[in-house]
This record gives structure tokens, sequence and C-alpha cells, in this order.
């Protein structure tokens, strides 16, 4: 029987090596996408879109199709090319009860190898008008493909700086096409495993609401092997033979959730379907780390008795922005970490509600390392990113997930361990934003090596060197607008 979805093997060798993971996510929510997607139409050409994360680069490119096309296949003029946000939600609308939902960025374009163009013919007679028809990327040549990568159309390409493994959020509308990860060099597809939401496939829930019982439906996380067998029973024959090897799942309802995927250090991988758009909500890069014992580093801790304005530890410190009064300190226990190693923190920092020139974190560092945030999203069945930009580039944008949470036992008692999001970062000032929702933070940290001497370090924010509020250094300040200087809030 042939598979093409195979289970992957587990990065982590051996106990001495740990594990880093780094993300980004491309929608924030329904109306908001990360900032590097243009939000007005592209009318000429294609929208090619850089990003990335410290060990993986990302070319996002948007293509548009024909309106107006030749006998000779030459366009007259194009429909424009378009980066929307889009969502799905992941289970039944219920009163007092939240939704969470599935949120990615959707481009245009049909990730083609050729173009050419035929006659339109109504009622058996020539129309005198023309449409593009296409020739698509297929693993050989044969029929309507051909084993070359798109040359237009809408793809995605990553290029790992490490071996590690890529788990990509998809959205598929067309569960029947096929879905391509091809290792560009070789222009062969490699293997992948899928797991997440199929259409159709839900499950029973019930919680209580204002004392009441309230049952919905929820759409049903499947497992890799799970979506292997609904793909088996609809694709492979009485002989065996997989008659759809590349699509996920049965093939005719939509997909949305993951694929994971092996990848080697300086291969490119493009990510695309054929005749069809795929939708794209972020990545997570998970690789083989070093040795990283904790007595190599020394860690300058902010943790919150009561509500202030800023907090420091030594140099290292924080300056909260609470025009709106949305901020409260609360005591609430929560572990972060892993399975290994642990620590428990007993208040929390609560955001209360999406940042804006009113709410958000200005993070002074006296000195380049890794700032570690333990923080959840303040609603439990919310996902919610968290995002922190520096110098004019977005850092980090992870999403904070429940769900990745472990259980350990702990002091007799099964309890969860959230994981902690970490980025390196340079001495100066960095601002931390939640643009889809509250978020709790039981503590913010700053890892230096040892010998880099925070201790003896005057804050390296320099008094003259103005950002907004993505973090982003500026020229000059704009009347009405708010800006970071020294660490400090500004109005000009």
């Amino acid at each position: 029987m042939k598979k093409f979805f195979l289970f992957a093997a587990a990065l982590m060798t051996g106990s001495a090596v740990m594990a880093d993971t780094e993300s980004y996510v491309a929608a924030i929510d329904a109306s908001t996408m990360a900032s590097v997607f243009p939000v007005e139409a592209i009318t000429t050409g294609s929208s090619e879109v850089s990003f990335g994360t410290a060990n993986m680069d990302v070319l996002a490119v948007g293509g548009a199709t024909p309106d107006s096309i030749t006998a000779d296949a030459q366009v007259i003029r194009w429909n424009p090319i378009t980066w929307q946000p889009k969502n799905t939600n992941l289970q039944d609308n219920v009163e007092g009860l939240e939704t969470p939902y599935f949120y990615y960025v959707l481009g245009t374009g049909n990730p083609c190898v050729e173009m050419s163009a035929e006659e339109i013919i109504s009622d058996g007679n020539p129309t005198g008008r023309y449409r593009a028809t296409y020739v698509y990327y297929g693993p050989e040549d044969g029929g309507n493909y051909k084993n070359e990568m798109p040359i237009q159309g809408l793809y995605y390409k990553f290029t790992p700086k490490v071996d590690g493994t890529l788990k990509i959020q998809v959205w598929s509308n067309k569960g029947n096409r096929n879905t391509y990860v091809v290792e560009e060099s070789s222009k062969q597809p490699v293997a992948y495993t899928a797991e997440g939401y199929i259409n159709g496939q839900n499950e029973p829930k019930e919680t209580t609401i204002n004392g009441e019982t309230v049952t919905y439906n929820a759409k049903k996380y499947l497992s890799a092997a799970e979506i292997q067998d609904i793909h088996n029973a609809a694709k492979v024959n009485e002989e065996g033979v997989d008659t759809a090897p590349y699509v996920i799942g049965a093939g005719n309802q939509p997909f949305w959730g993951y694929l994971f995927v092996q990848v080697e250090a300086g291969k490119t991988y493009w990510l695309f379907q054929d005749s069809s758009q795929i939708g794209f909500g972020g990545y997570e890069f998970t690789f083989a780390g070093g040795e990283q014992p904790q007595e190599n580093y020394t860690y300058y801790t902010l943790t919150w008795s009561e509500l202030q304005s800023s907090y420091a530890d030594g140099n290292f410190s924080i300056d909260i922005t609470n025009e709106n009064d949305k901020f409260a300190v609360d005591e609430n226990s929560q572990y972060f970490g892993d399975e290994n190693n642990y620590e428990k923190f007993s208040t929390r920092l609560k955001t209360g509600g999406k940042s804006g020139s009113g709410s958000f974190i200005t993070v002074n560092i006296p000195v380049a390392g890794k700032l570690q945030l333990m923080a959840r999203s303040a609603s439990s069945s919310s996902v919610r990113p968290v995002v922190v930009t520096q110098n004019e580039v977005e850092i980090l944008n992870a999403m904070l997930d429940d769900s990745k949470a472990v259980k350990v036992e702990i002091e007799g008692a099964e309890k969860n361990v959230f994981p902690i999001q970490e980025v390196g970062v340079e001495a100066g000032t960095a601002i931390i934003t939640y643009p889809d929702g509250a978020i709790n933070f039981y503590c913010i940290r700053l890892a230096v090596p040892e010998g880099a001497g925070i201790n003896h370090i005057v804050s390296d924010v320099n008094e003259s060197v103005i950002y907004n509020l993505r973090g982003q250094r500026v020229s000059e300040m704009v009347p009405g607008q708010i800006y970071i200087v020294g660490g400090k809030k500004v109005i000009r």
C-alpha cells in the first residue's frame, strides 16, 4: 500500500540535547494579518513577502489570475493580487460561550507551471473570447502536469538554517486538491503527516452556563493516524493502491490543521496546492539545540506582588502603559517549563484586553540575552498571540495555546506545565503587545550569559532614540502619536 503521510521521528536524541522552538503567526485574528502582508490590492506583477524567525527564512508569493487574455495567451488585464485574513469557527456559536477560531491568511493566484489560452465556446459556437488554461506541478510529467516548480500563483518557500521539524498551519477549502510540500532541488514531494480538523467530523460537548447544562458540537481534532485512516478508506483501492497520495483525508471536505515535515538545513521547501489557493496561518519550527546548562546564564526575573507602573531587577525593567486601567494583579498559581524542568509562579499580571495605544508593555534591556515570557491566554478556550518587536523587527509572534501544556505529576497530583516563550534580544527597547485579546503574564525574565556584567552596565536605552509602539525606530515624532523615548512613553 502506497502511503504519503509518514510518521516523523522525534528530534530529541538524548537528554543532553534540548529542543528549541520558534514560531511565526501570520493571521492575528479575523481582521488582522502580520504586518508584513500588504493590505492594499496589487494590480500588476506578483506580491513577494519575506519574513521568518532566527532559523527559518520564508518567502510568500501571491499571484494574479487573468481577467482578460488573448488567443496567444497575452494578458490584457489581470485580476488584483490580495492578501486577506480569514477564519473558521471550531465549534457551534453558543450564547455565553466564547467561540474558538482557526485563523489564516489567504492569498490569490493559481500556482501553475505554464499558462496558455483557449477559446470560450457557448452553445457549441466560438465566441471570440478566451480564458486561461494551466499546466500544474506534478511529481512526474503527464497530462496536465509537469515536473517543474510553479512560475506564478500562490506558494510559500521555507528555507531552514538547521535541521528540524516544520509544523505549518494550513487551511484547504479544496479538499480534493493535491497538497504538496516539495523540496526545490529535487522537485519531488517530501512526506508529511497531517493532523487537525476535517469538515463534518464533529464531537458533542457540554458545558454549564448560568447554572444550566448546554450541549453543542465542536470540530473534532483528528490525529495523524485518524486522518490517515479516513484517507485510506476513501482513496486506497482493492488492489492496495493509493489513488490520490497527495490529498489530505477523504478529499471531499475542507481541511484545516497542521502539516509536519522533517526538513534539512540549507534546503528550500515549497508549500502549495495545484489549481487552488492554500491558506496559511503560520508555523512552528522545532530543532535540536545544543547543551544549555542553567549555570551558564544569569537570570533577572520580574514577578508581581501588586500592580505598579514599572518593575525592575537590577537594570532589567519593564514599564506598563495602562491608560485604560486594564492591568491588574491577582493570585493564580501555574507551572512553566517542560516535563523535566519547571517552575511555579503564584501571581499573574493581567492585561485585561487587546493592546493598543493605551495598553502595552515596554521592556528595557540593558544587555543582549534571551527574553523569556511565562504567559497564558486570558481565556483557556482561546488561542491568542503575544508579539515582541525590537529595532523595526517583529522578533516573536507566538500563539499561547493551553493544549501545548504537558501533564506532570507534581507533589502527588497531575499538573499542567505550560511552555515558556523565548526569543533573543539586543540591548535597547522592546515592546510586548497582544493584538487579539488579553494575556496573563506570570513572569518576564532576561537570561544573560555569565560574564556579560548586567549589574555594572548602565541601561543601554539611548535617551535620544525614538521608537513607535511596534518597537520600530523612527527619526522624528508626529503630533498626536505615542512613542517610546528612553524606555518611557512620550506623547508628541
